[in-house]
């Protein structure tokens, strides 16, 4: 397959355009692999109607000299039974390795990269995420259950969770029982 070269056009006024958008237009996505996995249920995780909680993060590192920028996706599963929220009963937790290619990284910012990570980074590894929690689920004895797709809204205030991660959280959802 011929390789795409790209000719982006950096703006002197570099605050109207997202800086993420910059790099977006400028990588291929190379490998999505699972780095690391954990889940946890806790006696009664199959009784009770459930509510959820999804949390993820993401790292970037970008290697100039190799041309590689790589995205860690983190994400974090619980769940609770209605009536006694204050304790999880089941746990998923996983983590995705991201590798992208990129030939030019000519006017790009480490806030793009970051920029990059929290939107591409995620939704490029959604799919995946989705898939780890229903096979996990299903092979914990549980009743399946299906993640919902990634949805792109505009973002809210992101806080900086230590160095290179921002974190979302995605808004509860409720399963009952089949």
């Amino acid at each position: 397959m011929a390789k795409r070269k790209v000719k982006t056009k950096v703006s002197k006024n570099k605050e109207k355009f997202d800086a993420g958008l910059l790099v977006s237009d400028r990588v291929r996505l190379k490998d999505i692999r699972l780095v690391s996995s954990k889940c946890d249920q806790i006696p009664g995780a199959t009784s009770g109607k459930k509510t959820f909680d999804i949390n993820y993060s993401t790292e970037v590192q970008v290697d100039r000299k190799s041309g590689y920028v790589v995205v860690i996706a983190k994400f974090h599963f619980e769940a609770f039974i209605e009536s006694k929220t204050s304790q999880p009963v089941i746990l998923i937790d996983a983590s995705f390795l991201l590798s992208y290619t990129i030939e030019n990284f000519e006017g790009l910012t480490q806030k793009g990269f970051e920029r990059f990570a929290n939107l591409n980074g995620i939704y490029n590894s959604w799919p995946y995420w989705r898939e780890f929690v229903q096979n996990t689920i299903v092979r914990m004895g549980l009743p399946s259950l299906s993640i919902p797709v990634f949805r792109i809204v505009e973002p809210l205030d992101k806080k900086t969770i230590g160095r290179k991660t921002a974190k979302k959280k995605v808004k509860s959802k409720t399963v009952s029982k089949k």
